[in-house]
């Protein structure tokens, strides 16, 4: 009769979080995961078939929350304080997870896991933008809402960079519809 394991995929996503936010993704393996567990590498294959997939789905749980909590804060924002917000959502997302895109990041090319959830965050970041914009310049400018969240996507995750720095950019991009 086969072993029930209870709330293996929580608990799998749990001890990987810790290792990810902790030590980063170099030091998180299946095995490594599956031993802290008391359980064999191949029952976390069933629910996570890489170790991508694993971590990936631990960023995607906090990515949820904290999307969450940001679509909490939102009603009555202008467009720059949405902006604003995003900002600060990726950046605080990107510095949860530092030391693991970084380690992540030095195989070169993007694999195809990373390809697929850059294009949803996009999408989801430009939903945000969509919603805080007036519809008038949404329809004159449709461009405007990917290329705003394309934005706050690689500005909020480098480490160097600060709402300042991009401030001004947005600024003159929302004020587009005033000076027509």
């Amino acid at each position: 009769m086969p072993k029930i394991i209870e709330n293996v995929r929580e608990r799998a996503l749990t001890e990987a979080r810790e290792i990810l936010t902790g030590e980063g993704y170099g030091a998180m393996t299946m095995r490594r995961v599956a031993d802290a567990l008391g359980i064999a590498p191949a029952t976390i294959y069933h629910y996570f078939p890489s170790k991508e997939h694993l971590a990936a789905g631990v960023m995607l749980e906090d990515w949820q929350r904290m999307t969450g909590d940001f679509e909490a804060r939102q009603e009555g924002r202008t467009p720059r304080e949405t902006m604003r917000s995003l900002f600060e959502l990726v950046r605080s997302f990107s510095a949860l997870y530092a030391r693991s895109w970084n380690q992540y990041g030095r195989g070169g090319e993007a694999s195809p896991v990373r390809r697929r959830y850059h294009g949803m965050l996009v999408r989801q970041l430009s939903g945000y933008v969509r919603r805080g914009l007036p519809a008038e310049q949404e329809k004159a400018e449709p461009w405007l809402p990917d290329f705003l969240a394309e934005l706050v996507l690689r500005m909020g995750a480098d480490d160097g960079c600060q709402w300042r720095d991009m401030e001004s950019a947005v600024d003159k991009l929302l004020e587009r519809r005033s000076r027509r």
